[in-house]
């Protein structure tokens, strides 16, 4: 009998603490300008593109915790491009639903400081997901945050906090 009422009070004691012994840890890059909080140790990427301008540098961590994936990623554009930060946000924005695939669900137009920034908010037709993109531009930067879940997934408080941690910072 003590057996039966064992397990049950440890399933209900052990498994939420588990669910919560997630390790954040924070991304800040060294001379990128900012820091984010991700759920897990990221996967760090970074590749070098040519453009008429010259070259593009773009940077990226990644973690998936089951169905969501968390992205932050800074891309360094030449200065000789001149880009304005709405023109710079358009783009990334654009790109986002280039392929034909993606639906545009919701933009906001918001300001991070002094900065503007947006939010963006689409339904991939391929993959099923809801993909949110904080986007800041800044100098020749531009910063993305970017989170991709089942629609059911979309507003939890680990997507909560990571869009909450993003900060900029000197470089």
């Amino acid at each position: 009998m003590l057996r039966r009422l064992v397990l049950p009070l440890l399933l209900v004691l052990v498994v939420p603490w588990t669910a919560h012994a997630q390790q954040w840890s924070t991304y800040q890059p060294v001379g990128a300008g900012f820091s984010i909080d991700l759920p897990g140790e990221p996967a760090i990427e970074s590749e070098t593109s040519e453009s008429a301008a010259g070259p593009v540098e773009t940077h990226s961590a990644s973690v998936e915790v089951g169905q969501a994936g968390y992205v932050s990623m800074y891309t360094i554009y030449p200065e000789s491009t001149g880009m304005e930060a709405d023109e710079a946000l358009d783009a990334a924005r654009d790109g986002m639903l280039e392929d034909g695939k993606g639906e545009l669900r919701e933009e906001k137009r918001l300001t991070i400081g002094d900065l503007l920034a947006r939010r963006v908010s689409l339904y991939d037709t391929e993959s099923k997901l809801v993909i949110v993109n904080l986007m800041v531009y800044r100098r020749n930067t531009l910063y993305q945050s970017i989170y991709a879940a089942p629609p059911d997934q979309e507003n939890t408080e680990n997507s909560r906090r990571f869009f909450a941690s993003f900060k900029l910072i000197g470089r």
